[in-house]
């Protein structure tokens, strides 16, 4: 009878036993977790305190790429404007190119006759006319065509320069405006009164000559 009512609370021992071992085992399980878990905020916190020397690392890098562009980009330009420049240089605009084309800058003795009913045209043995006259800030501008002679002591070699509504040549300070013919001495003009002798003559046939040098028309003569 006794071992019968033994039996059942040695059970009942051994059932709490039980429960108490896999309540041992499930706080031990928990305690591993809570560790892990622990474990890998250190790590997180360990690696987010090292990410700014990384940064620091990857913000210098980019300060020092950036700073090769910008001289990269300097030196383009730089090279951009001197192909420009140098493309302005061999292919001038219109403007400058039609600047160019009138301006008479090659040394030399430029000869035309003023005749100015011709309108700048050829007559018989009259080879090149002119017709009008005026000076605007540093150039001297005929209307008209001329003989250009390379040497001014050789008569018989001349270039024809065709008739254009303003033919220029560059004048300064130096520029000597005058009238010579036959044995009397050279008469000098001002400016102003050089154009107004040249309005006086203007279909007398005299022969205007202008003489270049360095590209400058040192004198500009009316001539008997």
């Amino acid at each position: 009878m006794k071992n019968k009512l033994y039996k059942p609370i040695i059970l009942s021992l051994m059932a709490l036993s039980l429960v108490g071992c896999d309540t041992n085992d499930v706080a031990i399980a928990d305690n591993n977790e809570k560790n892990e878990i622990v474990e890998e905020t250190n790590d997180e916190e360990m690696n987010t305190e090292n990410k700014p020397a990384e940064n620091n690392i990857d913000k210098t890098k980019l300060k020092d790429t950036e700073e090769n562009r910008e001289e990269e980009v300097k030196e383009e330009s730089s090279e951009n404007a001197k192909e420009n420049k140098e493309v302005a240089e061999k292919f001038p605009s219109d403007e400058n190119a039609e600047e160019d084309k009138n301006l008479h800058e090659k040394d030399g003795k430029y000869v035309t006759s003023m005749i100015a009913e011709l309108k700048g045209e050829a007559d018989d043995y009259i080879t090149s006319t002119a017709y009008e006259y005026k000076i605007e800030d540093d150039k001297f501008i005929v209307s008209g065509s001329f003989d250009y002679h390379e040497d001014p002591e050789d008569f018989e070699n001349s270039e024809e320069i065709k008739n254009e509504k303003e033919q220029k040549f560059t004048i300064n300070d130096e520029t000597v405006f005058q009238a010579v013919g036959g044995m009397a001495p050279a008469k000098d003009f001002s400016r102003e009164d050089f154009l107004k002798y040249l309005d006086e003559c203007k279909n007398s046939g005299l022969a205007l000559i202008i003489f270049v040098e360095d590209g400058i028309a040192k004198t500009v003569q009316i001539s008997s």
